[in-house]
């Protein structure tokens, strides 16, 4: 727009203003103009009477559209540093979450996008609270003044609602972004890194609870998948209902999602949109795909009851498997047995492939079943280990160990216990954390054991050890 338009523009707006408030004479409003530049001088003349037109309420006239004013005035996301104390944004609500409570207080989250870009927008308190009520949604076109910048968790500039600020839905132009432009396919992460990915939700596990640094959490895993693949997003705490609750077949967009171990999870700043019916064929995608697992016979190699569920160690003749189910809490089944997946996807992280399953996703199966899922046999000699394997079953001599030691970690302090398994004349180190170091340290020396579904991994010298797993099976073989 040239000076002449938008001189234009400013003169049709002072005229709106000085209808809607004719207590102000034309002097005062450009006193008021001026007071507004000397505060903020990146703003444009314009931009002062904007956001002057805002305060008093002349932009929430019937009549007024995002049409009446020029759009370029705005701030533009690529432009956003840390520390800025008055900007205003003219952008797309890419997603919102709802209003929930952070160490006490009212907080409520939103990711934003223009045409140069996307950024997370936080509120905390009133204005929290404010916002909610208002009843925004994925692809509203918003207005937001008098907003300001502070580094988020990232290390990137986000937008705060402060006292003053102010989010209005306003006439969308058409120049900003379709919402869906934002996300990338769920299949497409591959990086440790943070995205914002969309995907149908084919399929929800069993609800589980994890005990971590924090306290109990829950915790779901789901299957996604798009027109480029598949994808296993592991929701956390507050997100789990919004998996739970949305039906198989539902398209989501997900802000914050970051990828890890080969799996998407959910962080705390996620927020999740639904958006409409997904034009993937479901029912073809559940025959083809090689995750997704239906009326599967397996044979079970293994059972490790935990206090609110049981692991069934299971395979079906190549690979091996973990199965966590609490349906099957108190049915009598046992190694050599065959147990008859109804549903369920397989999820795979740092080498060990699990089964995850519905609630009632899994039942107990005939011995006649069993029988036509083949053996597979785990054992390995010591000196047979080679390279790193996953879900093996060792045995030897405890030759020797360290003290029970403690360690530092990032989820706490953790006890850990290095010890050497011996076989003829082949000698192993491994290692146990937590309950299991405990474990090791109370057995002496010299004993005979066997440790059931355990990974070699190559440590930070290069060397093969064995790692205990929280899952893995003591047993002594020799009283």
């Amino acid at each position: 727009m040239g000076r002449q338009g938008l001189m234009a523009e400013y003169e049709d707006l002072v005229k709106r203003i000085l209808r809607r408030r004719p207590e102000l004479s034309e002097e005062e409003l450009e006193k008021k103009v001026e007071e507004k530049l000397r505060n903020s001088p990146m703003l444009s003349k314009l931009g002062a009477l904007l956001l002057l037109a805002d305060e008093l309420g002349v932009l929430e006239t019937p009549g007024c559209s995002a049409s009446t004013f020029d759009t370029s005035e705005f701030t533009r996301i690529s432009s956003l540093v840390s520390g800025l104390n008055d900007v205003s944004l003219y952008v797309r609500i890419i997603a919102v979450s709802p209003l929930v409570r952070l160490n006490g207080r009212s907080v409520l989250r939103m990711k934003v996008g223009d045409e140069t870009g996307k950024t997370s927008v936080v509120a905390w308190e009133q204005k929290a609270e404010e916002l909610a009520t208002i009843g925004l949604s994925p692809g509203m076109v918003v207005v937001i003044m008098h907003a300001y910048t502070r580094s988020g968790p990232d290390g990137k500039p986000e937008i705060h609602i402060g006292k003053n600020s102010s989010v209005k839905v306003v006439e969308d132009l058409g120049t900003l972004p379709h919402v869906e432009s934002f996300f990338i396919p769920a299949s497409k992460a591959s990086k440790t890194e943070t995205f914002d990915i969309k995907g149908t939700l084919v399929m929800t596990g069993e609800l589980r609870s994890i005990q971590t640094k924090s306290g109990t959490v829950n915790m779901v895993e789901a299957f996604l998948a798009d027109e480029y693949g598949e994808a296993i997003l592991v929701a956390w705490r507050d997100k789990v209902e919004l998996i739970t609750n949305t039906a198989p077949g539902t398209e989501l967009m997900l802000t914050d999602v970051r990828f890890k171990g080969g799996q998407l999870q959910t962080t705390i700043r996620t927020c999740i949109a639904k958006a409409a019916k997904s034009k993937l064929d479901l029912s073809k995608l559940m025959t083809e795909s090689k995750r997704l697992m239906n009326n599967k016979v397996l044979r079970v190699l293994d059972v490790i009851k935990q206090r609110d569920f049981i692991v069934f160690i299971v395979s079906e003749g190549v690979w091996v498997y973990r199965l966590l189910s609490s349906s099957l809490v108190g049915v009598d089944v046992k190694e050599g047995d065959a147990i008859r997946v109804i549903k369920g996807f397989v999820s795979e992280r740092n080498g060990r492939k699990t089964i995850v399953t519905p609630e009632y996703g899994v039942m107990a199966a005939t011995d006649e079943d069993a029988r036509k899922v083949p053996m597979v046999d785990r054992k390995r000699r010591l000196a047979d280990i080679s390279g790193e394997e996953s879900d093996i079953i060792v045995e030897g001599i405890l030759h020797t160990k360290t003290p029970l030691g403690a360690v530092e970690t990032k989820f706490g302090r953790a006890e850990k216990i290095s010890f050497w398994l011996r076989d003829g004349e082949t000698t192993v180190l491994c290692s146990a954390w937590r309950s299991k170091a405990r474990e090791i340290d109370s057995i002496p020396i010299g004993k005979r054991i066997q440790l059931r579904w355990v990974r070699v991994r190559q440590n930070v010298f290069g060397e093969l050890e064995i790692a205990v797993e929280k899952d893995t099976k003591v047993v002594v073989l020799e009283a």
